[in-house]
This record gives structure tokens, C-alpha cells and sequence, in this order.
């Protein structure tokens, strides 16, 4: 998968130093800093000058919070880069919007948004997993966006799933012993109690308690009723129609297994977007015998339920008619 929304957002960053004779990036640590205050102070300054469409103006917010989340993952925490963004802030409201370097980092930030906007697919690494997403024939139900869970006790999906004009929050699982559960409840840390969230190294497993961190303070999301699908529950080669992948070879349709199904809210995003990209968010699985738990990256999530969101080039929003 491409991994299209670093190439959007390089594009309209680099080459470039509005910060710098403002004092906010110049003086940044590290390249990985200076980028999260770059993006983010355009992002502002937009959000005043009105420049750039709503489309390319998500797209912008987007990167930032890519950015921002690497910065995370590479050893900053939001107290360390607090003091910048509010630089970066107090920057993008004093900026004239006739800023010639302004009006031109506008520019280039659109031009990148109409190459961007004709990307089908993105990668989204984690520090443990990853979230992919799929923009191609809009009007297909299958994985949007999506983060599997493939462990020795069960094989799990979670994210978003449908036509991109009417996608669900879904999560489908296969437990290998055959049961099956009757509720589901997403649990996520309550940004407003909790300050910061655990940042858990051991391997993912189905667990009978839920992680550390989670506990009554947590924000819980009870989902809609269980229903039984068939559904892909493991990463696949991505394909072309007809079932060929990018180097020429025959692959076929991805493999679906028997699953429940449960659809959460999507008032969660909300709570999601307040999490450290490296914390997790857990799903709590009813069964007769008991509840199980099982743990899912936050990671760049926000990043792409953004980029699923967008508007679609007319040329992506169909039904794929070809198997």
C-alpha cells in the first residue's frame, strides 16, 4: 500500500520555513518536531485565512496528526511539545494571510491535495500494528479502514467497514473455540480522568481480565446487537479486480472466514482522538462463560478515518463488478 497521506503531507511542508523567521520551528530539536509544528501551524493559519477547500483543509489536519503521533512514537510526550505548539499557535494567529511564503505554502498544499485526493490505499504503521485503508469502488462493502488481530486464540478486524457514503464501526471476530459471543463494549481511557495512558510492550492475547489501565474509569462504548457474517479477518496482497496483484501475479479473492459481528458508536471518535497513538484500545467480548478482552493500537486512527472521509474522485466511486 501506498502510503499516500505522508506524500500529501511532505508535499506541503517541505522546501518551505514559514516558522522559522517566527522562531518556532527554527528552534525545534528535531526534523520530526519542526514537521508537527509546521503542519500544524498551516493547519491554523488556514482555519483563519480560509485558503484551501474543506477537502484539502482535512486532508492538512490529517498530516498533523500523523506527524504528531510519529513525534510521540519517536520519544516525545505532549508535555515536551506543548510550549511549541503554542508557539506554533500564537504564530499562525499573527501571520498575515497576504504572506507571500503563506499564500505560497497555500499553493503547494493544493496542488498536493489533487494528487493525493486519486490515492486508493494507505499504510499506517504502528509501534505494533498497523491500520490500512482502502478508498477504491466506493460503493463495495468491504474493510475502509482496518486493524487485524490475528492471535492464537482468535482472529479479530476492527475499524471501518461498508460503502464509503455509508461505512459502519465495526468489529468482526472468530474465536477458535468455537464460541461465540453475545455483546461487545469498547473500552478506551477517559482523557479527562486519566492523564496518561499505559503503554503496554507485552504480545497482544485474548485475555478472562481486562489490561492495565482499564477498569471503572474507562469510557465504555456498547455496541449494537451480534450478527453472524462471513468476513476477511486477515491482511491480504492487495489486488486489482480481477484479482492480480501489483507484480503481476494471480492471488484471487481474499479468503473470508465465520464471524460475529458488532457495530460501536461512532461517538467514540471523539474519546479516540484524545489517545496517545501507542496506548490501546480494548474490546470487551461477552460470552456465557465469562468475558474476554482483546487489545487494539490506537495508532494513527484519527489519521485515517479522516482519509476514508474524503471525497471521492468519481473515477474510485464505484462498485467493483469483477468477481
Amino acid at each position: 500500500m501506498k502510503k499516500a497521506l505522508c506524500v500529501f503531507a511532505a508535499a506541503v511542508t517541505c522546501g518551505w520555513a514559514l516558522l522559522a523567521p517566527l522562531g518556532t520551528a527554527a528552534d525545534a530539536t528535531d526534523a520530526v518536531t519542526a514537521t508537527t509544528l509546521n503542519r500544524y501551524f498551516l493547519a491554523l493559519a488556514n482555519d483563519r485565512c480560509r485558503a484551501l477547500p474543506d477537502d484539502a483543509a482535512m486532508a492538512l489536519k490529517a498530516g498533523y496528526l500523523q506527524a504528531r503521533n510519529a513525534a510521540l512514537r519517536s520519544g516525545h510526550s505532549m508535555s515536551d511539545l506543548a510550549p511549541w505548539l503554542q508557539r506554533a499557535r500564537d504564530a499562525a494567529a499573527s501571520v498575515a494571510c497576504d504572506a507571500p511564503k503563506l499564500t505560497g505554502a497555500f499553493d503547494d498544499a493544493a496542488a498536493a491535495y489533487r494528487r493525493f485526493i486519486v490515492q486508493t490505499s494507505l499504510d499506517l504503521p504502528g509501534l505494533h500494528a498497523s491500520w490500512r485503508a482502502d478508498r477504491a469502488y466506493g460503493d463495495d462493502a468491504r474493510w475502509r479502514l482496518v486493524q487485524y488481530q490475528n492471535l492464537p486464540a482468535a482472529d479479530l478486524a476492527f475499524g471501518i467497514y461498508g460503502g464509503l457514503n455509508a461505512p459502519r464501526f465495526a468489529v468482526m471476530a472468530n474465536f477458535h473455540d468455537g464460541a461465540k459471543p453475545y455483546a461487545a463494549r469498547l473500552l478506551l481511557r477517559n482523557a479527562d480522568l486519566v492523564g496518561e495512558g499505559v503503554i503496554l510492550s507485552n504480545p497482544n492475547a485474548v485475555t478472562a481480565l481486562p489490561p492495565p489501565g482499564f477498569g471503572a474509569a474507562s469510557l465504555g462504548f456498547m455496541a449494537r446487537d451480534a450478527q453472524a457474517v462471513s468476513a476477511v479477518l486477515r491482511p491480504s496482497v492487495q489486488t486489482n479486480g480481477a484479482g492480480f496483484s501489483l507484480t503481476g501475479d494471480y492471488i484471487g479473492t481474499a479468503q473470508t472466514q465465520a464471524a460475529t459481528r458488532f457495530d460501536f458508536p461512532s461517538q467514540a471518535w471523539p474519546a479516540i482522538a484524545r489517545l496517545d497513538p501507542r496506548e490501546d484500545m480494548v474490546i470487551e467480548f461477552d460470552f456465557d462463560s465469562g468475558p474476554r478482552y482483546v487489545r487494539f493500537e490506537v495508532g494513527d486512527f484519527i489519521s485515517g478515518l479522516m482519509y476514508v472521509t474524503l471525497p471521492q474522485p468519481y473515477t474510485h466511486n464505484q462498485r467493483n463488478t469483477a468477481g
